[in-house]
């Protein structure tokens, strides 16, 4: 599909760009800033004056509610929502229910997250067994099963010696 999203502000830190202008897609991909190229139709048009027009968001603090608390809203709700605000990636800590300390959890997440098709997901491990500061996870499974890295999620850690082993 062609489309044409016009007079928006467009802004994109990777480039420096901050500006005012047209953009031009064809296929989901960016073909002109500004002037359309020769022979472009859009089948689409969208006016963006006023709006900001910018790449997909990060939200690196994103609460999810699954596993553990699914009657408030489930990862599929939840990332639909993040897309309908232009957020297209989400960490998330690992304070759900269980926590996030085991490799099956965060396999499972991230399982479910590709089949929905919709943001990236990017899981934060506990940083302790069960968020409760006495034991270590095991970090390095935990990063194979997909986590980024490794949180508390404002929990604190008991033992300043068990912080320095994980840090280790």
């Amino acid at each position: 599909m062609r489309l044409s999203i016009l007079g928006g502000r467009l802004v994109d830190p990777a480039t420096a760009t901050d500006r005012c202008a047209d953009l031009h897609l064809a296929d989901g991909r960016i073909v002109a800033i500004g002037t359309p190229p020769q022979g472009f139709r859009a089948e689409r048009t969208l006016d963006a004056a006023g709006l900001v027009v910018a790449p997909g968001l990060v939200d690196l603090a994103a609460r999810l509610r699954e596993p553990g608390f699914e009657y408030k809203a489930t990862l599929e709700s939840e990332m639909r929502a993040a897309l309908a605000g232009g957020v297209t990636s989400l960490s998330c800590p690992p304070d759900t229910d269980p926590p996030l300390d085991e490799p099956g959890l965060v396999e499972m997440l991230k399982y479910r997250a590709r089949g929905l098709d919709q943001a990236h997901l990017y899981p934060l491990g506990a940083l302790t067994v069960g968020l409760k500061g006495e034991v270590i996870t095991e970090m390095a499974e935990l990063a194979e099963a997909g986590c980024i890295g490794f949180s508390q999620a404002g929990a604190p850690v008991v033992d300043t010696q068990v912080l320095l082993r994980a840090m280790l």
